[in-house]
């Protein structure tokens, strides 16, 4: 429509149709867009079927990365030599990519139910070292028989003896980094015990591998059940039901109690104080990372948690934590934890890398660990309005005792009793820039739209004064010329 077609009255409706319209949308944005936002934001957090965070959940949403180390016992043949301590050598890491994926879901709002299939690939280019790398460690298969007996009577234990002596039994075991991890080894003693098939002995394959059978399986974690958010956004993403009970059965009290993320939903709108809590399916238990400091990242505000001496407390420190430790088993000092009770009941400890935040004793009788809190400790950088994580690291080591033991030919010259590091296991992934700019965008869309909002405002008054200015001026197009040829009509 053009302006010269207009009567000075149609100008003046639209001109001022249009201004107050404007200003009407900028007192909406700048009043009521900052609530508005912020409600429509919530609404799209709460888990369900093709839901806005539904694909960025049933699939991992950003690269992770499992990143595994091995150690290397490189002076097993001095293992009953005074004056010469155990050595180990850290070899890795052992990059794999780690894609995950829900399967078989179940939705019972307010709460889901699934496997999650993990699929890990070797990645050459990011690790050092090959899977062909020889590794010796020591033979636990053999410590964890020789720690059964010790519950046992003498002639029990005699028994045990010769068998470990005749079926296999040994100080040390050879393999590569491949077979270590995820290919497997077939184990003589292994074998032995499986053919017993005695509930004792709850063995019930003769190959073993740190993650053996575990690539490609949806079953080998277990099944997950958590809330979905919908009704109270404060439980998003809390595990409800482990294998679909409420309790681990290997803890008694609150310490085998379900709890905590799986480390892929977080609740939003946290609060300072509260600790970020994550539930480890193979040890049965959770963990605690607490909150260091306030950064901003990339123009986010975000927090840094990490792992304390709280975080694989027995009771030393915390008296809620004292039911880790069970009646029948010797308690670890703080900062490892026992993890025979969901390995079989072997003599195997959980702690950080290189026995990071734990007591002196658990390194002075072996040689070549080095604990560094930059390297070892365990962090999540997250982003407390949405419970978004932009970063976040795991990791874990798992590590055996190793005693003298005069009822056990191999073990009764032992030199040293020392606990001996197996293997690290390090989970590792950042928020990719996509996600990152959709965070800042959701994160800015109130201040966005409330600046917005007092930009339009400034707008409509200056097209209303504008137009007031016009009228009292006789300005409008077009006006002065007509009023002309109405006076000389009027003549």
């Amino acid at each position: 429509m053009c302006c010269g077609c207009c009567s000075v009255r149609q100008q003046k409706i639209w001109v001022f149709s249009l201004g107050g319209l404007i200003l009407a949308i900028g007192i909406f944005l700048a009043s009521a867009w900052p609530a508005v936002s912020r409600q429509w934001i919530r609404s799209l957090l709460p888990l369900a079927p093709n839901s806005f965070i539904y694909n960025r959940w049933v699939t991992t949403p950003m690269p992770v990365y499992s990143t595994v180390f091995l150690f290397n016992w490189t002076n097993p043949g001095d293992l009953n030599t005074e004056g010469v301590k155990p050595h180990f050598e850290q070899l890795g890491p052992y990059t794999f990519s780690d894609f995950k994926v829900k399967e078989d879901l179940e939705w019972n709002q307010p709460q889901v139910t699934y496997f999650g299939k993990r699929t890990w690939h070797f990645l050459p280019e990011k690790s050092n070292g090959s899977l062909e790398d020889v590794v010796i460690a020591p033979h636990f298969p053999t410590l964890t028989a020789a720690s059964y007996s010790r519950r046992m009577r003498r002639i029990l234990r005699k028994v045990m003896n010769f068998a470990l002596n005749r079926e296999g039994g040994a100080t040390h075991m050879t393999h590569t980094a491949g077979q270590w991890l995820f290919e497997g080894y077939y184990d003589h003693l292994l074998d032995f015990v499986e053919q017993l098939h005695s509930p004792l002995l709850p063995v019930t394959d003769n190959t073993f591998g740190w993650f053996y059978e575990r690539n490609n399986s949806k079953t080998a974690e277990g099944n997950f059940t958590v809330h979905t958010g919908r009704g109270d956004l404060s439980q998003l993403g809390d595990l409800l039901l482990w294998n679909g009970e409420n309790a681990t059965g290997f803890y008694p009290g609150e310490c085998g109690k379900v709890n905590g993320s799986t480390g892929e939903l977080w609740s939003p709108y946290r609060t300072w104080d509260q600790p970020t809590t994550i539930f480890l399916p193979d040890a049965a238990r959770y963990l605690n990372l607490f909150p260091k400091e306030n950064l901003t990242i990339d123009g986010i505000d975000v927090w840094r948690y990490e792992s304390t001496n709280l975080t694989l407390d027995n009771g030393q420190l915390s008296p809620d934590t004292e039911c880790f430790c069970l009646k029948n088993r010797e308690c670890p000092r703080n900062g490892v934890l026992d993890y025979g009770p969901p390995a079989f009941n072997g003599p195997f400890y959980m702690s950080h890398p290189h026995f990071f935040l734990t007591d002196q004793m658990y390194r002075e009788n072996t040689t070549g660990l080095q604990p560094e809190e930059s390297e070892h400790g365990m962090y999540v950088i997250m982003e407390p309005t949405l419970g978004i994580p932009l970063s976040l690291r795991g990791q874990l080591m798992i590590s055996t005792k190793v005693v003298r033991d005069e009822a056990i030919d191999l073990f009764k010259n032992v030199a040293y009793d020392h606990y001996a590091p197996l293997f690290t296991m390090r989970l590792h992934a950042e928020l990719d820039e996509g996600l990152t700019k959709l965070l800042k965008l959701a994160l800015n869309a109130a201040i966005i739209g409330m600046y917005t909002g007092i930009g339009l405002v400034l707008l409509g008054i200056t097209i209303v004064v504008t137009g007031i200015f016009v009228t009292k001026k006789h300005k409008w197009h077009n006006e002065q010329r007509r009023d002309k040829q109405l006076q000389c009509t009027q003549n």
